[in-house]
């Protein structure tokens, strides 16, 4: 029976059923025909639970080089079978895997969307706060830091899952989402779009002193490049720079932690890379006001193509009472602002819109 589990839990479901089967149909009864009956009943019973698809949240442990990390992957039931979509979700400080998978319900969304979430959570001995440490050089750049070991995983379970290479994901919060914002820009080979929360921009601060300054909303260095601030080559950046990568940005106005300033920022610095591209579209900001069940209020920004209507590169959703917290969220988590939008739903909503719309172009994983 042990072993039978093993296999469920594996997705191994037909295996599982045949192991029990086998049992079955070789083991001897000394007992009454009453207790034959009733182990021929549990063991049926288990054959048909191993039969039916569930969703797996699932811990893992992975190294590459010399570093490690500690994640949590959830495959939902209705991946089985096909090519998936998969969305690497990074936590904000003092967060871990479980506790932000709680606050966003993200993986009550992709069960329902097909896709698969990916939570790698950092360690306090990389950051006592266990922050990701987005405004170091060191961890701002392709090929070193967090940035590798965070591009190396995804490749991991791309290589290990069913996943559609052409709809690999990243978002995150707070300081999550300044990495997030990282991984699109310096692998967008690998990322095909991305969904930031209360985030910071990339390369806008080399010190934790400058982090601090540009939370509070003061310019902390040059917010255009990552590459051009941490003095990273431009090789990979400019080898990558044909890749589109749509942007959907949720901040509270009312966030004392971040500053909605950073935000502007983060739009700011997506339409400068969008126009370095050989396709220079011109992108027209369309505000549009909504309100949420609640009575709260925000303002939505879709900037679409000027010569392509139907196209949507960007997203912006200001939320006009909203705080430092993922908008939408759940009151057992942390950070959370359980009544604006549902910023998990939109993202996913945005993401796979722009695979079907076309806008995203397919991606070729370097292995």
């Amino acid at each position: 029976m042990q072993e039978a589990t093993r296999l469920t839990l594996a997705g191994d479901a037909a295996g599982a059923a045949a192991l029990l089967q086998r049992a079955l149909s070789t083991r001897e009864f000394t007992g009454t025909d009453e207790r034959a009956e009733a182990v021929e009943e549990t063991v049926s019973s288990a054959v048909d639970a191993a039969s039916l698809p569930t969703d797996l949240f699932l811990d893992g442990h992975f190294a590459h080089h010399d570093m490690k990390i500690d994640y949590k992957l959830f495959i939902p039931a209705r991946a089985a079978g096909r090519p998936a979509p998969l969305l690497l979700m990074l936590h904000g400080c003092s967060q871990s895997a479980d506790s932000f998978a709680t606050s966003t319900r993200m993986n009550e969304i992709a069960e329902a969307a097909g896709m698969l979430v990916l939570y790698p959570t950092q360690s306090s001995s990389a950051n006592a706060n266990k922050c990701w440490n987005w405004f170091e050089p060191d961890h701002q750049r392709r090929g070193a830091g967090e940035p590798e070991i965070l591009s190396a995983l995804t490749r991991h379970v791309i290589d290990s899952q069913a996943i559609d290479p052409g709809q690999v994901f990243v978002a995150g919060f707070s300081a999550g989402a300044a990495m997030a914002l990282i991984l699109a820009e310096q692998y967008s080979d690998l990322y095909c779009a991305v969904g930031e929360h209360s985030g910071l921009p990339t390369g806008a601060a080399s010190s934790n002193r400058e982090a601090f300054s540009l939370m509070l909303g003061h310019a902390a260095g040059d917010t255009n490049s990552t590459a051009q601030t941490t003095g990273s080559t431009d090789t990979h950046r400019d080898s990558n720079i044909e890749c589109h990568t749509p942007l959907i940005v949720f901040h509270g106005s009312q966030d004392r932690v971040v500053s909605v300033m950073n935000a502007e920022r983060i739009i700011a610095n997506w339409l400068n890379r969008e126009m370095q591209r050989d396709e220079q579209l011109h992108w027209m900001p369309l505000p549009l006001a909504q309100s949420t069940a609640d009575g709260h209020h925000c303002v939505v920004t879709t900037y679409v193509a000027e010569s392509q209507p139907d196209r949507t590169g960007c997203e912006y959703w200001q939320l006009s009472e909203g705080g430092h917290g993922w908008s939408g969220g759940s009151p057992q988590g942390s950070f959370t602002e359980q009544n604006g939008p549902d910023a998990s739903a939109e993202m996913v909503r945005f993401f796979l819109e722009c695979v079907s719309a076309g806008a995203i172009s397919r991606r070729q994983q370097s292995r």
